[in-house]
């Protein structure tokens, strides 16, 4: 299981919860891209049963509490 939560940044936009369960990783902020298709379209159900729209999916980079920097594939990117 990888779990990260990135707590040290004073804008809630600049949050992540990762949960390596979850059927699809999302962010709402398209700076946190490193690159993003956003030819992608489709839309995902949440727990609520509220549909949001996929704008697009890429890849973003992270640096963990150890300094070590990864990336998460296959993000979609859910504005709002």
């Amino acid at each position: 299981m990888f779990l990260a939560c990135n707590v040290a940044k004073e804008k809630e936009s600049d949050i992540w919860y990762l949960d390596s369960g979850c059927s699809n990783h999302m962010s709402g902020n398209a700076e946190m891209f490193s690159n993003l298709d956003e030819s992608v379209k489709s839309k995902v159900t949440l727990g609520t049963d509220r549909k949001v729209s996929v704008m697009g999916k890429g890849r973003v980079n992270i640096v963990t509490k150890k300094g070590e920097r990864k990336y998460i594939s296959d993000v979609y990117f859910v504005p709002g």
